[in-house]
C-alpha cells in the first residue's frame, strides 16, 4: 500500500480503553530497519513502533478488534485487519501468512500496486513529452490515462466485494472516481461498509450527490466583504451561469487554481458569466488580502468558520478548491471544474 490519503500523525497514541484486544506479529524487514510502524489507518496514526533486531521482528500488540492498520514504514505499510490470528510479515517480499482475510487483502494490495507501478512509468514518460513541448498531447493522454487507472483499479477490487477487503483500499479510490463509479460501492448489506475506514468514504459520497447535475442550488447566508449579509440567491437563478466557488486564503492549490479562474473571468464576464467566492477562512484579513493579491473580481462571501463553513454540509465539500456551475435556473450543471475542465466547459457553453 504506497498510496494513502491520510495524515500520518509521527507520535505514539495510545488506544487506551479501546485496545482491548491483542494480537501477535512476527516478521522481516530490511536489515537497515531499527523499526516497523503500526498506523491506524481509519485515523492516521501512529500506534506504535516495534523494534527491529537482525531484520527480524517479534511482538504481541494490543489492537481494537477489526480495526484496519499497517505495518511498515511511511513509504510501504502492509495493511491488515486486526482479526486476532496470527500475522506473519515479510516485508521484503511483500507477503504476509496468517488469516484468509489477511491474505486476500495482501493478494489485492500487490495487485493495486503492480497496476500503479506501471500507470506511474507511462506518466513518467508522458511528463517528459510534455516537458519537451507537445503539451496538448501529453496531456490528453495524462487524463485518459487517470481515468483508465481508475477503471482497472475497480476491476481489480471487484472479486473482493463480499469481503472486508474493500475497507482497506476504497477509501484512497474514491476521490479519483465519478459518482457513478462510487455509488455501486455503498450498498448497505455489504461486508465493509460500516467499517470505520469508510467513514470519509462514504461522507465524500454524499458530497458527490448533493453536487450532481440536475440539482437545484442550495441557499446560503453569509457576509460579503464590506460585513452585509448575503445569499447566493442574490445572484444564482437569475438567468445567467454562475460559477460557485469553494476556496480559501490558506490553501495552496486554491492559490495555484486561481489565476486559471481569472483568466476564464475576465473572457467569459462580459457575456454574462458570474463566479461567487465562498470562503473557508478564518482570519477576515488573510482572506481579504488574498482576494485583492489574487485578483479575483468577483463577489466574495465567508461565514470565517474555516471547515465549520455553511458551505461544507450544504455542497458536500470535504476538500478545496472546489466549485459548482450552476445554469440560469440555479441548477447545477457540472462540478469541480478545475485547469482545462473550467475553459472547456464555458466555451460549450458561450461558444469559444
Amino acid at each position: 500500500m504506497r498510496n494513502l490519503m491520510i495524515l500520518i500523525v509521527l507520535l505514539a497514541v495510545s488506544l487506551g480503553g479501546q485496545a482491548q484486544d491483542k494480537m501477535h506479529l512476527t516478521g522481516v524487514c530490511p536489515q537497515t530497519m531499527d523499526s516497523v510502524w503500526v498506523v491506524d489507518l481509519a485515523h492516521g496514526f501512529l500506534m506504535a513502533k516495534i523494534p527491529v533486531r537482525e531484520g527480524k521482528f517479534d511482538t504481541t500488540l494490543p489492537v481494537e478488534k477489526d480495526a484496519l492498520y499497517g505495518i511498515g514504514r511511511r513509504e510501504y505499510l502492509v495493511p491488515f485487519f486486526a482479526d486476532l490470528e496470527p500475522l506473519e510479515v515479510d516485508l521484503v517480499a511483500h507477503k504476509v501468512k496468517g488469516s484468509t482475510l489477511n491474505e486476500m487483502t495482501m493478494r489485492c494490495d500487490l495487485s493495486l500496486d503492480s497496476l500503479d507501478q506501471v500507470i506511474n512509468g507511462r506518466m513518467e514518460a508522458l511528463k517528459a513529452l510534455d516537458e519537451a513541448g507537445d503539451v496538448k498531447f501529453a496531456r490528453q493522454q495524462m487524463a485518459d490515462l487517470k481515468v483508465s487507472r481508475v477503471a482497472r483499479r475497480i476491476e481489480i477490487l471487484k472479486p473482493y466485494a463480499g469481503t472486508m477487503v474493500p475497507a482497506a483500499f476504497l477509501p484512497d479510490m474514491f476521490m479519483e472516481m465519478s459518482y457513478e463509479q462510487v455509488k455501486p460501492w455503498l450498498v448497505d448489506d455489504a461486508p465493509y461498509i460500516n467499517h470505520p475506514r469508510m467513514n470519509v468514504a462514504k461522507q465524500y459520497a454524499m458530497g458527490l450527490e448533493k453536487k450532481q447535475p440536475g440539482r437545484k442550488f442550495a441557499d446560503l447566508a453569509m457576509r460579503n466583504m464590506e460585513g452585509g449579509i448575503c445569499h447566493l440567491s442574490d445572484w444564482c437563478g437569475k438567468g445567467y451561469y454562475v460559477l460557485v466557488d469553494f476556496w480559501a486564503s490558506w490553501c495552496g492549490p486554491c492559490r495555484k487554481e486561481m489565476p486559471n479562474v481569472v483568466e476564464n473571468y475576465v473572457k467569459y464576464h462580459k457575456e454574462g458569466f458570474e463566479i461567487v467566492g465562498v470562503s473557508f477562512d478564518q482570519n477576515e484579513a488573510q482572506w481579504k488580502a488574498a482576494v485583492k493579491n489574487l485578483g479575483m473580481d468577483w463577489p466574495q462571501i465567508s461565514d470565517l468558520k474555516g471547515w465549520e463553513c455553511a458551505a461544507s454540509d450544504a455542497y458536500g465539500v470535504i476538500a478545496i478548491p472546489s466549485n459548482v456551475l450552476l445554469d440560469g435556473n440555479g441548477c447545477i450543471v457540472a462540478y469541480d471544474l478545475r485547469g482545462e475542465r473550467l475553459g472547456e466547459q464555458l466555451k460549450t457553453i458561450y461558444g469559444f
